[in-house]
């Protein structure tokens, strides 16, 4: 069922009250008929053998009084010449039947004026937008006459039913946006605290599913924080135990007699050891941990950075920022994140680097450019992963092992920031790091 409709759920019960709401008004459409002017009824047959009784026993001096006495705002009781001559029967046998048993064989007139439809008094007490007029003989040759409109609520609502169905339509849908948001509001809260990773301060609220689903999703996050905390366990030991070979290994490269050799056994240690350190800072940075307090001003950290590439004699450009601007992320983590997205456009983009810094009042956006090929479409995606680089090899000169773009989009969600990275309209490639504003009054963790 609506397959084809609004996907949230909110839209869909919205959706199927108002079809529901709109198959309601066809059918009362349908099966009332209403007009402008009074809506009328007719009289109980009861209640007008009472009022020609009460009529018969009282002399006619007394009859005005009691046409007073019986007429109010739905009910009009008036005293004619004689019984009125009508062409043809407004109501069926058994409705006639009925008002023949009530009063006792006295003549009587049942008129609908300008109606068309027989009335049936079997059926429920018929309304009707035409006047409906009963009238009875009184011995002395004149006639009782009772007409009866329908309650005046009644009357207000069949004879605005427009309006009356547009306010019931107004109502209902604020009742239902009002239950659809308290259905679906548990469910929205609980997809964005999964979304921000942030499952532990979720005060489960709403249905019975919602609260067991938020259970079923704190506990699975349990488990995978176990889980990736015993990985991280595992490689900082094994990253020990390799660091602990390696130098070894650089201790045995002395003895080699070949200087050649042995600057080549050296370099390949510390390539060595560098891709190791990735590998662990990729594990280490994956495991969340609470950084509300981290602060650092990245024009001071730009700075930094500005001077370390102008050291080296690399051509890295990198916007002035003209006062102190304070982002969510420690100086490590921003040092890092920078020196992994410079570094990746050093070796792929011809040399040269950009940097540019604008915000929206909320986040601030480093963007990181060159002037290289680019990368195809269909593999930007892919250069974020684990270990994926486009050039096959591991090997440090052409890339390395393929983690630091992974390790950058690790340390911006570790600061609830992200990663982007295109292709540039006039060519070259750029990577955009943002970061959520901070405090000023904090310092710089």
């Amino acid at each position: 069922m609506l397959k084809f409709g609004p996907r949230r759920l909110r839209d869909r019960i919205a959706l199927i009250v108002l079809l529901h709401l709109g198959m309601m008004v066809a059918l009362i459409v349908a099966f009332t008929r209403t007009g402008d002017g009074p809506v009328y009824r007719l009289p109980d047959p009861a209640n007008v053998a009472l009022i020609v009784a009460a009529f018969e026993r009282t002399p006619p001096t007394s009859h005005k009084d009691l046409t007073r006495a019986f007429s109010d705002a739905n009910r009009r009781v008036a005293e004619i010449a004689r019984l009125p001559d009508i062409g043809r029967e407004s109501v069926t046998p058994a409705t006639i039947a009925r008002y023949r048993d009530a009063l006792g064989g006295r003549p009587f007139r049942i008129e609908i004026i300008g109606g068309e439809r027989s009335i049936d008094l079997e059926q429920p007490i018929p309304l009707s937008t035409h006047l409906i007029r009963v009238s009875v003989a009184l011995p002395d040759g004149r006639a009782v006459t009772i007409e009866q409109k329908a309650l005046a609520p009644a009357a207000r609502i069949f004879g605005n039913l427009l309006l009356f169905v547009a306010a019931i339509g107004a109502v209902d849908l604020l009742v239902v946006l009002w239950l659809a948001s308290q259905t679906t509001r548990p469910v929205e809260r609980l997809a964005r605290a999964v979304r921000e990773d942030r499952l532990e301060t979720l005060s489960p609220k709403g249905p019975r599913e919602i609260i067991e689903l938020s259970g079923a999703f704190q506990q699975l996050r349990r488990q995978l924080r176990e889980l990736i905390d015993e990985r991280t366990r595992m490689l900082a030991a094994i990253a020990h135990d390799y660091r602990t070979y390696l130098t070894r290994l650089e201790l045995r490269g002395e003895f080699i007699e070949d200087a050649e050799q042995r600057r080549l056994a050296s370099k390949d240690i510390e390539e060595m050891r560098d891709l190791l350190s990735d590998t662990l800072t990729f594990a280490r940075e994956s495991v969340a941990h609470d950084m509300q307090h981290a602060r650092s001003d990245l024009r001071q950290e730009l700075a930094e950075i500005a001077a370390e590439r102008r050291a080296r004699g690399e051509d890295v450009a990198i916007d002035a920022i003209p006062r102190p601007l304070f982002v969510k992320a420690s100086h490590t983590a921003i040092q890092r994140m920078l020196a992994n997205l410079l570094d990746n456009a050093m070796r792929y983009g011809g040399g040269r680097a950009f940097v540019r810094v604008h915000t929206d009042g909320r986040v601030v956006h480093i963007l990181v450019e060159d002037e290289g090929p680019g990368v195809p479409a269909e593999s930007l995606e892919r250069l974020i992963e684990p270990f994926e680089r486009l050039e096959p090899s591991r090997a440090r000169k052409t890339g390395g092992v393929g983690l630091g773009l992974s390790i950058v989009q690790a340390l911006a969600h570790r600061y609830q920031g992200e990663l982007r990275i295109e292709n540039r309209r006039k060519g070259g490639f750029r990577a955009i790091l943002c970061l959520h504003l901070a405090s000023e009054h904090r310092t710089r963790t």
